[in-house]
């Protein structure tokens, strides 16, 4: 009898509220007879926002947790240590072999990959690139493949040094992009030719954001933008840009639903433009909630500088939403440009004002943009068929041969 394809999975947390796709995976790998375990860096999990996972102690058994760098994940680690005395010395002899190419050294990784002391993997997938950096040398340890996820994090982030980079595309034994763009640039910063790549796209629960049918609403048009403040989302263009078509003379209101870093920079951009009262920050809603805010808008507005792929304006093309957005990373393979939306030039407010005073003006083409961003997300955008595709590509893994650590 044949074993079942053995797939961990490294993540964050587990589950996520904001990582149904993983969910969604997790459930189709079992169905699919895989045997899948499921390696987190934090306990901190919301099993609560998972129905589907209501009951199923079996999936709850599959989670390991790395020991936290505390009193309380000292006695986790030393309870491996009496648990498993022999995989853990092996553990640590390839961690001291491999201290001077892991760019965090020797204590830091062995926190993290404790927990996958005595496992057996065919396959190591670690979900997003660069979580990797203190994990990645454990293909050798566990014999298996590495896979590595992109989406767009890492490769945007000046945190991390040219050695990062480099030792985890030395280990790496496949790539996932979420986007052409990822991968085209992946390879500009020396990601080996001979590293097979996979494209596939983000997906969303096209149940929990299904549109009801919109009514023609008179009144400022509603704009919104939903993501975090962060200098990559562009918000300081997308403040600029309201601010041209207030001086257009457009009635409109402008929310923008998120928290972060960047806040006090679009504040000050709102009170530079004496936008008050027409454009605000909202705090950041639960996941059930964004369906609701998406069909109260006219128009999704996403002015990133920088971007892997963008969920945010899958759930807007899904909610029947016209979106206005730039050129950045992915976002071009999101949305069609004069079909479901209008992608711009990024850092051009100029551009952003134009597009929107357009579909300001015009409620049946927002309406046609709506329709046929449904479809789309419907054609493309879809969690099953995502999950589908990840079920070929680690069978497809499965059977290349290890790559060589160089």
């Amino acid at each position: 009898m044949t074993k079942p394809l053995r797939i961990g999975l490294f993540v964050i947390a587990f589950p996520r509220a904001s990582e149904t796709f993983i969910v969604t995976k997790v459930l189709k790998l079992l169905d699919q007879g895989f045997d899948v375990q499921i390696f987190a860096l934090s306990a901190q999990a919301d099993w609560e926002s998972f129905a589907v996972l209501e009951g199923r102690q079996d999936i709850r058994d599959r989670v390991h947790v790395a020991p936290a760098r505390s009193l309380r994940g000292a006695l986790q680690f030393a309870g491996t240590a009496a648990r498993s005395p022999t995989a853990l010395a092996r553990l640590a002899t390839h961690r001291w072999r491999h201290r001077r190419d892991n760019p965090s050294g020797v204590v830091a990784p062995l926190y993290e990959q404790v927990m996958f002391a005595g496992c057996e993997l065919d396959i190591l997938h670690i979900e997003f690139d660069y979580q990797g950096i203190n994990v990645a040398d454990l293909k050798d340890y566990l014999s298996c493949r590495l896979l590595l996820s992109s989406r767009g994090v890492f490769q945007r982030s000046s945190t991390y040094s040219a050695k990062a980079r480099d030792y985890l595309f030395r280990y790496v034994d496949g790539y996932h992009f979420i986007s052409q763009a990822l991968d085209d640039n992946a390879h500009r910063l020396g990601l080996p030719a001979d590293v097979p790549c996979w494209r596939v796209e983000p997906a969303t629960d096209l149940s929990l954001f299904e549109p009801e049918p919109r009514a023609l609403r008179s009144g400022p048009v509603r704009i919104v933008s939903i993501g975090r403040l962060v200098w990559s989302k562009g918000y300081e263009f997308a403040v600029d840009a309201a601010a041209q078509l207030r001086a257009r003379g457009i009635a409109f209101t402008y929310e923008i639903y998120g928290e972060g870093p960047y806040e006090q920079a679009i504040r000050f951009g709102i009170r530079e433009h004496h936008l008050e009262g027409v454009v605000r920050i909202v705090r950041p809603r639960p996941r059930h909630e964004i369906p609701a805010i998406l069909a109260s808008a006219d128009i999704m507005l996403h002015a990133a500088i920088d971007e892997g792929f963008s969920n945010a304006v899958i759930e807007a093309q899904a909610m029947e939403l016209p979106v206005v957005t730039t050129d950045a990373g992915g976002l071009p393979e999101n949305v069609e440009d004069g079909v479901t939306g209008y992608v711009v030039p990024r850092r051009d407010p100029v551009a952003l004002a134009e597009r929107l005073a357009v579909l300001a003006g015009d409620p049946a083409l927002r309406q046609r943009f709506g329709t046929a961003g449904r479809a789309r997300a419907l054609a493309r955008f879809d969690l099953e068929r995502q999950a589908e595709a990840f079920v070929e590509l680690y069978r497809d893994l499965a059977s290349r041969p290890r790559r060589s650590a160089r």
